[in-house]
């Protein structure tokens, strides 16, 4: 976060949407941090079973 320069688009404007995306990104992170999830894939040691609605 020492990076000073704002992302622009090519018109020149604030790219909002990477920030929106970043900050969902960082707020998630938090809540699983608050929750005692860690979200590191370098501390995981085995990768996690994808899940999805049909392996419920």
């Amino acid at each position: 976060m020492t990076d000073t320069r704002i992302r622009t688009r090519p018109d020149g404007s604030i790219d909002t949407g990477f920030y929106m995306a970043r900050g969902r990104h960082m707020r998630s992170e938090a809540a699983h941090r608050m929750m005692g999830h860690d979200t590191s894939a370098e501390k995981r040691q085995t990768p996690r079973a994808r899940r999805s609605f049909f392996s419920l």
